[in-house]
């Protein structure tokens, strides 16, 4: 077996584009390989910010041959009466590249047809690259290509050289006026600008020898390995951070850690100002006392070869410096005044044309997070932190920090209402803006969870309402994040609320008419379940998912979900669940039309409808735990099996019909309570 490598030598690659690039790789080899019947094992993919690499191991020499049997035209039409080929005859032999020889006759049914045996000689896997590499190179899609030169093909940056090696000999590809070789580019300050691979087994380490760590996997660990040690030199520890690891670990090739301070006096600022200038502007790891307290001192990581770093301190500490001095003074500003005071100032800022102020959307967050809390039973401490909360949750956006920062509204606010609110409000502002993405934490405060979810259905609400619901993949107004943001937050802290009703309410609070409101209401649940579907059908089987949505409307009492879920993939595992399956698709096919009436056990006339009647009545499927409920559901069943061995539902008594089927549909509600099973794919 053989190996194949390819590099492809670029500008330097936004590091957000390289994950993406790796992985369209990977199922581009795959799919050429298996289009073409080529046997491989695995197809590594690495990267450095100037290069992009493939190395597949164990991969076949050749395309194995392959013997076809080809039909063609009709005995009839193919020859003539003097047996000789006719035109069609002759087209289908000058097709297959035969001659008349090479063909037979053979029935297929009462149709005689003209036959031949091909034997197609398998393609060489080096041709194979040779034709199909460069287009494959060129299929790689991401935001912001751009063509280079006077050329027309497009890359996420300029191609300025490419390696291609299949068991060290160069199968050549072009792109453009770029054709590939074995010589590679060091790293840029090195003294030696190219160097010959001549070998696959010694890509790495001939690039590492001048100053390249082209396996990226190796190149963050290195990073990390670094960061740690250059931390616990300055007495401090570090606090990984995976996204920001992902991008240092993009945009260098030869990491060296710097160890650079600020003034403590810009400790004064908030620390999420601070780290958030170091980490998203600036791209350095903040570092923090035994005791988790930040300090004036940090770690930039540098792409640089040598032991020198004054320069770089001395750059990256001016550059902080002056960004640090833009924080203290927005931060010595906006505290001049509380937030208390701002909130008749969000009357000058727009929420959506059609939708009023910011005022107008917090006073609509008020009450319906009011409106939730009620519906909850909380404390009226927790009402009256709520309001408070739900109140100053938007004033931050006033502010000066906020206006700089974007990303850090809610952090900004809670911070700024220590100054006169308690521990509960400022953490609820914080948290009412969470989760900041899909897998990010959730609000943990039900005092945040509530005002999060009003601000959010609020969102949602307003959105389809004027007809702005995503359409597509876009979604400039962050819907979809919206509403996985309630989804979230309410299965992952089992929250009891019933969305629908708060969905209605969010309507009716609008400053605009909604005609049709039952239609919207509609449209926006049946966007919800799409979300749920989205997100679940990822780590359970969909038929599990589908059947977990579809017994009632899952909006209503959302937080059991998940354990839902968890439950029905328990019973799925276990021996007797095809039984249980059968039993309960019996009664959910024969009461589909039917609702749950009054039941009369004296037209009972059959021991097995007594019986079944007095188990399931035992079942409280109301206040029982799930898992309690689906052992008893599953204890149902043999008493279900006896009951249609013996009874037939659809008696010619109406009376008698009727009550039966009544008694199935209130034995079939227990069953929908934790899922709709004809819904399961056995």
């Amino acid at each position: 077996m053989s190996k194949y490598l390819l590099e492809i030598g670029v500008e330097e690659l936004p590091y957000k584009f390289i994950p993406s690039a790796m992985d369209q790789l990977r199922e581009l080899f795959e799919k050429l390989f298996n289009d073409h019947n080529v046997k491989y094992g695995k197809i590594n993919t690495y990267s450095t910010p100037r290069r992009l690499t493939v190395i597949i191991d164990e991969l076949q020499p050749t395309q194995p041959d392959v013997k076809k049997v080809i039909k063609g035209p009709p005995a009839k039409i193919a020859f003539d009466e003097k047996g000789n080929l006719t035109k069609a005859g002759e087209g289908f032999c000058q097709k297959q590249g035969l001659s008349q020889k090479d063909v037979y006759k053979e029935m297929v049914g009462d149709v005689e047809y003209l036959f031949a045996n091909i034997e197609q000689k398998g393609e060489k896997t080096t041709d194979i690259l040779k034709n199909n590499v460069a287009s494959l190179i060129l299929k790689l899609q991401g935001s912001h290509f751009m063509r280079w030169g006077a050329f027309n093909s497009k890359f996420s940056r300029p191609i300025r050289w490419m390696v291609s090696l299949f068991d060290n000999e160069e199968v050549k590809i072009k792109i453009e006026n770029i054709e590939s070789s074995r010589i590679s580019r060091t790293h840029r300050f090195a003294q030696k600008k190219e160097i010959e691979i001549t070998s696959i087994d010694r890509y790495f380490d001939d690039l590492y020898e001048q100053n390249v760590i082209a396996d990226d996997k190796k190149r963050r660990e290195k990073i990390v390995e670094l960061l740690e040690k250059t931390a616990e030199k300055a007495n401090a520890t570090i606090k990984h951070d995976d996204e920001l690891l992902l991008e240092v670990t993009n945009i260098v090739e030869w990491p060296n850690p710097v160890l650079c301070d600020f003034d403590p006096k810009y400790l004064a600022i908030p620390d999420i100002v601070t780290t958030t200038v170091m980490k998203s502007h600036q791209r350095y790891f903040p570092l923090y006392s035994k005791d988790g307290k930040l300090l004036n001192s940090y770690i930039t990581v540098a792409n640089y070869i040598g032991d020198n770093f004054d320069n770089i301190k001395a750059g990256n500490q001016r550059v902080l410096k002056a960004r640090l001095d833009d924080g203290i003074f927005f931060y010595n500003e906006d505290i001049k005044v509380p937030l208390k005071d701002r909130v008749e100032d969000l009357k000058g800022i727009t929420f959506q044309k059609n939708l009023g102020s910011m005022y107008e959307k917090t006073q609509r967050i008020i009450e319906l997070s009011s409106l939730i809390a009620d519906e909850m039973n909380l404390s009226n401490q927790q009402k009256e932190d709520i309001k408070t909360a739900a109140t100053l949750c938007k004033v931050d956006l006033l502010t000066n920090l906020v206006r700089e920062f974007t990303e850090l509204q809610g952090f900004i606010g809670s911070d700024y209402a220590k100054q006169t609110e308690n521990e509960t409000v400022s953490e609820a502002i914080k948290e009412h803006y969470f989760p900041i993405s899909s897998d990010a934490e959730v609000a943990k405060t039900i005092e945040g969870q509530i005002i999060g979810i009003a601000d959010k259905l609020d969102t949602v609400a307003a959105m389809f309402a004027i007809g702005k619901k995503p359409t597509g993949s876009a979604d400039p107004l962050g819907i979809r994040r919206a509403v996985i943001g309630i989804i979230s937050t309410v299965i992952k802290n089992k929250t009891q609320i019933d969305l629908t009703k708060f969905i209605s309410k969010s309507l009716d609070l609008l400053p605009i008419k909604v005609f049709e409101k039952e239609k919207f209401i509609s449209e926006i649940e049946e966007f919800f379940i799409q979300r749920l579907r989205i997100m679940f059908s990822q780590k359970y089987q969909y038929d599990i998912v589908e059947a977990a949505i579809s017994n009632k409307n899952p909006l209503k009492n959302l937080g059991n979900f998940e354990a839902r879920l968890d439950i029905i993939s328990e019973m799925s595992k276990q021996s007797g669940f095809a039984k249980f399956i059968e039993a309960s698709n019996r009664i959910i096919r024969i009461t589909k039309d039917e609702q749950s009436g009054i039941i009369d056990e004296k037209l009972f006339a059959y021991e097995e409808e007594k019986t079944l009647h007095n188990k399931a009545c035992a079942i409280d499927e109301k206040t029982l735990p799930l898992k309690d409920l689906s052992r008893k559901l599953n204890e149902l069943v043999p008493y279900i099996e006896k009951y249609f061995e013996k009874v037939l539902v659809m008696d010619e008594n109406l009376s008698v019909r009727k009550n039966r089927l009544s008694m199935l549909s209130s034995v079939r509600d227990k069953f929908l309570t934790l899922a709709d099973f004809s819904k399961i794919v056995l």
